[in-house]
């Protein structure tokens, strides 16, 4: 008989909590997208994940949490800091750091949770509130302490750094932005990269200490 006894189902294999994080993270950012903050539930999500609500709550108390936990996610898609890139060439270290050779799909994923995230903030301060903490502010710290160490190393001479940090984010995030709205609408990956890497140049000519430029010309 032994061999028409059906084997025992054994336990249903435990996802390790960081990893259902990170599908439940993935999961809300797509129907953040779609559907926005608002229109979004915690039941969607949980069916997405194919888990219970109990699960998700567990994870994350309440839909702000998780919204954060998506922005924490999609601010490292944003801007890399990597290794510090501090052997690098600046303009190459700024482009590393801003991704700007980041493959279309991905570009279009997050400039589409931008778009969706800005706007919705008009209407929902809680939003406004957590794309600052959990977004913005930690880049332009995070940017304003590279450009200090630049500056240390004598590499850059820039009067304000914190100034220029949010400069920076501007012209970058408020580009993909704009061009996800179809302000911009650059023909193809090669006409966008080329507009950031003339971004770069700009900044960097007007941030090169005294005599530099002139040195290296």
């Amino acid at each position: 008989m032994g061999t028409d006894v059906k084997a025992r189902r054994g336990r249903p294999k435990t996802v390790p909590d960081a990893e259902r994080r990170r599908q439940i993270v993935q999961a809300a950012e797509k129907l953040f997208v779609r559907k926005g903050f608002a229109g979004t539930c915690t039941r969607e999500i949980a069916a997405c994940c194919r888990i219970s609500k109990q699960t998700l709550y567990r994870l994350f108390p309440g839909k702000l949490d998780l919204f954060a936990a998506v922005v924490e996610s999609h601010r490292l898609k944003m801007i890399d800091f990597g290794d510090g890139y501090d052997d690098l060439p600046l303009d190459q270290a700024l482009a590393r750091m801003f991704m700007i050779d980041i493959d279309q799909q991905n570009y279009e994923i997050r400039a589409a949770f931008l778009r969706t995230a800005n706007i919705e903030s008009l209407q929902h301060p809680q939003i406004r509130d957590i794309l600052r903490r959990h977004g913005g502010h930690r880049n332009r710290m995070e940017l304003k302490e590279w450009l200090d160490r630049q500056c240390r190393k004598g590499r850059l001479a820039i009067q304000n750094t914190d100034n220029a940090a949010h400069m920076l984010l501007d012209v970058f995030t408020g580009a993909v932005i704009f061009d996800a709205l179809g302000g911009f609408s650059w023909s193809d990956r090669e006409e966008r990269i080329a507009h950031f890497r003339q971004c770069i140049a700009i900044f960097l000519e007007g941030a090169l200490p005294a005599g530099k430029r002139a040195a290296d010309d």
